[in-house]
């Protein structure tokens, strides 16, 4: 496939250009070391329980369904846990919180206090891969890799933050009809097709926090999003690339809902073993003298061991007791957490409740349903891989979020990200991408 750049509108009328198309002039050609495809467009939707698209795909989003019905549609498995900056980093980095170091609501070993999400990476991106292999990106919103390959006004590797969907939608169009775009507030302009785009949309995941799962306002917010995908898809063909272009769909994590405060019953259990317990929140240190330490987001707490509570006796006895609580459904000790390439900051223990039940203030439930995540419930998210790179019906096997960066260097014939540890879902593929020497 040949690259197309931008005819500059110094040299010709708006007529004239308008009648070429703005994707005539081929760029200078260069050299591949892999079969290459492009753009790629991945779309990641925040907050995507595979449930949604099992309910309303087929009545209300037929631009994505479109995609999948023209490749493959599958699940992929989220980084533990399933929260969004971690998983998104996942997704970015090709690797697990444990290499890229992204965690949340965690007891902070470096800052010695409590922290909610962050946009730390100790990797590299797909975006900072593609910049230092010669290609370019367009971050449409998908702030996770803002000032790590892309940035405000950086023609090659630009960063744009709409405030809403439809604005990034916006921005995607206007670059694939070579037009300029606002760029934290200065206009700029790519010289070309960006080799990634990556657009990203967080109203599923609000109102899947506000009201649960089960929400009647998410059917109608699917389908405004999927509406904004059609706009993008529209714009591949206006621009003549639709037969080089490979869409990827995504999301972050999925969504359980709750109605209940299982903090008194886990801390009372705590309190039990004969240690001091203090549940703390972002931006808080603990005691000096306190033994326990946990920390939450709604759907998984992290338990912390101090003093003399850490040690092989302490540590069996505090497991017994998080054990005996039957409002928990899960108990991961260190061993099952490294297994799962978590963080180191996860801590000694993590804990998830059972629906209904979640990490958050008695007072602050009332009954009414609302949504949260963070435990294996939730690490499952949608995967649809579509267009001049995927196979028709050719789903991937046991996917995972850290292999869609692996697999989109693949369609673009360059190198992963160099701290990735996904692999490439060649079983999803066509010819020639779904194989290469070095497989």
């Amino acid at each position: 496939m040949r690259r197309r750049s931008f005819l500059s509108t110094t040299v010709m009328s708006v007529a004239a250009a308008t009648a070429l198309s703005a994707w005539a002039m081929p760029a200078p050609a260069r050299p591949r070391a892999r079969p290459a495809s492009g753009p790629v467009v991945l779309i990641d939707w925040d907050g995507i329980d595979p449930r949604y698209l099992d309910a309303h795909l087929d009545s209300r989003l037929p631009h994505l369904r479109s995609l999948s019905e023209r490749g493959s549609r599958s699940t992929a498995a989220c980084t533990y846990k399933a929260v969004s900056n971690p998983n998104r980093a996942g997704l970015a980095t090709g690797a697990r919180p444990r290499v890229h170091g992204n965690a949340a609501y965690v007891l902070d070993p470096a800052r010695g206090r409590v922290i909610g999400q962050t946009r730390d990476i100790a990797a590299e991106t797909v975006a900072q891969s593609l910049r230092r292999q010669g290609r370019s990106v367009l971050s449409a919103g998908w702030y996770i890799i803002q000032d790590k390959g892309v940035s405000f006004g950086d023609p090659e590797g630009l960063y744009t933050q709409g405030d809403t969907w439809e604005d990034n939608v916006d921005t995607v169009v206007r670059v694939l009809r070579g037009l300029p775009v606002d760029s934290g507030g200065t206009e700029a302009q790519m010289p070309r097709v960006p080799d990634l785009i990556a657009v990203y949309a967080a109203d599923i995941d609000a109102l899947g926090h506000a009201d649960g799962p089960t929400s009647q306002r998410i059917p109608s917010r699917l389908a405004e999003l999927d509406t904004g995908l059609g706009r993008i898809t529209a714009a591949v063909r206006e621009a003549g690339l639709q037969h080089d272009t490979t869409f990827v769909f995504v999301s972050d994590h999925g969504m359980t809902g709750y109605t209940e405060s299982v903090e008194p019953r886990v801390l009372g259990a705590l309190s039990a073993t004969g240690h001091t317990v203090r549940r703390l929140h972002s931006g808080q240190e603990p005691d000096p003298g306190t033994e326990i330490v946990v920390t939450a987001t709604p759907r998984a707490a992290n338990v912390y061991l101090r003093g003399a509570a850490d040690t092989p006796q302490g540590r069996e006895r505090i497991k017994g007791a998080l054990r005996g609580v039957v409002e928990l459904e899960a108990v991961h000790d260190r061993a099952a957490l490294d297994s799962m390439g978590a963080a180191a900051a996860e801590g000694d223990f993590v804990v998830e409740a059972r629906p209904p039940y979640a990490f958050v203030d008695p007072d602050a439930v009332d009954g009414r349903e609302r949504g949260a995540h963070a435990s294996l419930r939730e690490a499952t998210v949608p995967l649809i891989l579509s267009g001049a790179g995927a196979a028709k019906d050719h789903s991937p096997r046991k996917a995972r979020v850290i292999d869609v960066i692996p697999t989109i260097s693949r369609l673009l014939g360059v190198e992963p990200p160099a701290d990735a540890e996904g692999r490439v879902l060649t079983e999803a593929l066509r010819p020639p991408f779904a194989a290469s020497q070095s497989d």
